[in-house]
């Protein structure tokens, strides 16, 4: 028996194994399609539900921040390298230079809860998602955790600003944790409380 066996698998073997290996390419094929199926139906709600919801969320107004001195702005935000004569180098400048005279008080652009202070700066966790943080301070008056109002008191001027040097307070922000420009406009309007 297991001769007949064996020689009907040497002459008939082929026909067989082409069979088997036919019938898994096909199944493999029916699977593939069906999950691709499955996964573009997905995608198509995910979509959709995406859509509603950006559709359906309100769409943030303008931010009005406030400057942190009272002096004009000395460098604005640029992605492309510019020269900082303090140090003779070339490198982007993700953030804002206010000229500032030492002793004046600094002050929150931005409505939020203090993040981390310490070493001539301190980082604002702003609600919109955002994060600022303010360099160039010789004293800082807030501590983490502490939330405060735009225009609000957090320090002195007269600090250092790295690359830069002082007379000027450096205002920089963040979302997702990558420099961005102001998510903003500056205020017009004087910065006392």
């Amino acid at each position: 028996m297991l001769k007949k066996i064996m020689r009907g698998m040497e002459k008939w073997g082929h026909y067989l194994l082409a069979l088997l290996c036919a019938g898994v390419i096909l199944l493999s094929a029916v699977w593939t399609r069906g999950q691709q199926a499955a996964e573009g139906g997905h995608q198509a709600a995910l979509s959709d539900q995406s859509q509603r919801l950006s559709q359906a969320a309100p769409k943030p107004e303008a931010l009005l921040l406030r400057p942190p001195v009272t002096g004009e702005e000395a460098r604005g935000y640029s992605e492309k390298p510019v020269y900082f004569p303090e140090t003779g180098i070339w490198k982007a400048h993700p953030a804002q230079d206010f000229f500032a005279q030492e002793g004046e008080t600094v002050r929150a652009p931005a409505a939020g809860v203090i993040e981390a202070c310490g070493e001539g700066s301190v980082t604002v966790t702003m609600e919109n998602g955002y994060a600022c943080r303010v360099q160039g301070l010789k004293s800082v008056s807030v501590q983490p955790g502490q939330r405060v109002k735009a225009g609000a008191a957090i320090g002195t001027a007269g600090g250092r600003v790295p690359f830069e040097g002082s007379g000027c307070v450096c205002v920089s922000f963040f979302q997702g944790g990558a420099a961005v420009k102001a998510p903003g406009d500056w205020a017009k309007i004087d910065t006392a409380e």
